[in-house]
């Protein structure tokens, strides 16, 4: 890959280019809507978290990987 998508920070993955941006955005986008989705359906504060939760970890499980295998 000549350009890459990602630079890595220790932990961290940083977008360096207009593609790992839109990624990001995405994935912050997806989990707002899967908040308000769970909020809306759920009866209790930790139904809420105890959904919302697994879900982040699975977006962020997606980015990290994604941005392991596009960045140098």
């Amino acid at each position: 890959m000549k350009f890459p998508w990602f630079k890595r920070n220790g932990i961290f993955f940083i977008p360096v280019s207009i593609i790992g941006w839109i990624i990001l955005l995405a994935g912050f986008v997806f989990a707002i809507y899967s908040f308000l989705d769970i909020d809306g359906r759920s009866h209790s504060v930790s139904d809420t978290l105890m959904n919302f939760v697994f879900i982040l970890l699975i977006i962020g499980a997606v980015y990290s990987l994604i941005a392991y295998l596009t960045s140098r």
